[in-house]
């Protein structure tokens, strides 16, 4: 399917790449946050609040991303503008997420952190878990962000490279909410309605 040019086809193709790059971030932090509380919510301790703030608003992001492709194609030439204050809003989203998650984890060294393999990382960080959940004395008690992290190396490096997708997702936001009205704009100086482009 041809993409639609709205009068300047290398902005409507950078657009397009820009989303297909958030929406991988994505479905990568999903996936390892998913798991993360998954991990954690077996061992009946909270998963720590950065972890499920992120996984819920990475989440409705990836959601508006899906919805919001159709509407480029459609050529929804004021919808561009909707779409534009919507992923300054996402920019600034992911940028709050970004600080919340590295306050803990800029300090955090995970070459430090004791080398296993994967049966020994996992069964380390279940340990973990276990002790931190009997030492707090309940079921529900909530775990902090940089002791799950600092639990394994493999945590430790999940956690940053799911700091560093949040960045990435700031970079790629602020891309698309400028792309969006200068594809407007170029397609309303053509005077005519968008049209499709050639691949």
């Amino acid at each position: 399917m041809p993409v639609p040019d709205y009068g300047a086809a290398p902005l409507a193709k950078t657009f397009m790449l820009v989303r297909g790059l958030a929406l991988f971030a994505m479905v990568c932090i999903v996936g390892l946050t998913a798991n993360f509380a998954a991990e954690i919510v077996s061992t009946n301790v909270d998963p720590p609040r950065e972890i499920v703030g992120t996984l819920t608003i990475t989440c409705l992001a990836a959601l508006y991303c899906m919805i919001s492709i159709p509407f480029f194609y459609a050529r929804a030439n004021l919808g561009l503008f909707i779409m534009a204050g919507l992923d300054a809003l996402l920019c600034l989203a992911f940028a709050i997420v970004a600080v919340i998650l590295g306050r803990p984890l800029s300090f955090l060294n995970c070459m430090i952190i004791a080398d296993g393999n994967a049966a020994a990382n996992a069964q380390s960080a279940t340990a973990f878990a276990q002790s931190l959940a009997s030492a707090s004395g309940a079921n529900g008690s909530i775990l902090g962000l940089q002791n799950w992290a600092a639990s394994t190396k493999i945590n430790c490096f999940e956690t940053k490279a799911i700091w560093g997708l949040c960045i990435a997702l700031c970079i790629l936001f602020t891309c698309s909410s400028f792309i969006l009205p200068t594809l407007w704009l170029k397609a309303r100086r053509a005077g005519v309605p968008a049209t499709k482009s050639v691949v």
